[in-house]
């Protein structure tokens, strides 16, 4: 990264920003957008430009998963940097979602989470009830109390909810479906 007065117009501060100005991406998303592989790189540039204030933290109480954004008190500072450089980026307005349920369900740390989400989305998807037994016959593999536990954690997060306590039926909550509308890739992320 350069150093001094023109370090935001570097091609990989500037790519960052790109990425950033299409949709919120935890720094995960970013390494793999921007190609950004040297280690911890993404992070410095995030780090930088929220002391910046360029950029902000959508769920900045969170250790895993956290989501950047470009700070819509900076979006013309943005935007003139995007000029100067010639790229042609729209900033796109900021959803209204629960963002650090979307962190956490892109977060290569809580796989467990994400997989038990997917298959409630499928089981929802095909019309069936979504269970502890539907979601065993979907995730065989895994044991029942990691299922119980991730459940529980979606339930946190409130991407689902418990419709009937004594059965255990569970359904997708307006916060989840409206994730999986802004980022359907949080399904089929396999890190």
């Amino acid at each position: 990264m350069k150093k001094g007065v023109n370090w935001l117009s570097s091609r990989c501060v500037v790519s960052v920003l790109t990425e950033l100005a299409r949709k919120p991406l935890t720094p995960m998303q970013l390494r793999a957008r921007t190609k950004l592989t040297k280690n911890n790189y993404v992070n410095i540039i995030l780090n930088k430009l929220e002391a910046e204030g360029i950029v902000k933290c959508l769920n900045p109480e969170e250790k895993i998963g956290r989501v950047f954004c470009i700070n819509p008190e900076s979006k013309k500072r943005v935007e003139q940097i995007f000029r100067k450089n010639k790229t042609k980026q729209e900033i796109n307005p900021l959803p209204n979602l629960n963002w650090t349920a979307y962190g956490r369900l892109l977060c290569k740390y809580c796989r467990q989470l994400r997989m038990v989400f997917k298959r409630a989305c499928e089981l929802k998807q095909a019309g069936r009830d979504i269970t502890v037994s539907s979601l065993k016959e979907k995730l065989p593999g895994m044991a029942t109390s990691n299922l119980y536990r991730a459940l529980d954690g979606l339930a946190e997060l409130g991407v689902v909810s418990c419709k009937d306590t004594s059965s255990r039926k569970f359904i997708i909550t307006e916060e989840g479906l409206a994730i999986v509308n802004f980022q359907p890739d949080v399904l089929n992320i396999d890190w």
